[in-house]
């Protein structure tokens, strides 16, 4: 799924100057970066409402992306493919929350397991774009400082009894840190087909 209108706007920016012509495909794949990030949020809101959890799709996604973007993790190789696979995981996170019975003690082992896997893993890079040790230094470093805010405001949440916020905070930690045991496993499945 080829995004033309990034194209098209990117060429637009060379035109007027605003952006030089050796950084067009920079602006032209960050322009199209966020326009499946705007479609994939519109998504996750309609099947919010459809399922009468909107608000909580909303503070999942809000969590999810940028502890994502800093950890890494399992990457489809196809826009269409990644936001064919973000349709099902919304889903599935947003019936988690819905009908599995919590508690305060489960949300926080649950966090904490998902915590020690992010904080062993990430960033988790794609084999297709490797990161550089400076890189890596500065990912990880992000991931874990969002991580430790996101853990205080999770057991801050739970003190003020606002479990539904805790819970969706706490499922975007456990589905980045899936998404970092797909990466891992994708990573090796490649390697070794390259071997």
């Amino acid at each position: 799924m080829k995004i033309q209108i990034a194209e098209k706007i990117a060429n637009a920016l060379v035109d007027v100057g605003t952006v030089p012509s050796e950084d067009k495909e920079l602006y032209e794949y960050g322009i199209r970066q966020g326009i499946v990030m705007v479609i994939n949020i519109l998504t996750a809101a309609l099947i919010g409402l459809v399922v009468g959890m909107a608000w909580q799709s909303m503070v999942f996604l809000i969590v999810y992306y940028p502890i994502r973007s800093y950890a890494g993790g399992y990457h489809a190789n196809h826009p269409l493919t990644c936001y064919l696979i973000s349709i099902p995981l919304v889903l599935i996170v947003l019936m988690g929350i819905k009908l599995i019975p919590w508690n305060n003690y489960a949300i926080l082992a649950v966090l904490v397991l998902a915590g020690l896997i992010i904080g062993l893993l990430a960033p988790v890079e794609d084999f297709n774009k490797p990161l550089d040790q400076i890189e890596r230094k500065v990912y990880r470093r992000k991931t874990l400082i969002y991580l430790s805010g996101l853990s205080c405001i999770i057991v801050i949440a739970l003190l003020l009894n606002m479990e539904q916020i805790a819970l969706c905070l706490m499922m975007a930690a456990v589905t980045v840190s899936i998404m970092l045991i797909l990466g891992v496993l994708k990573n090796r499945r490649i390697g070794q087909e390259k071997a």
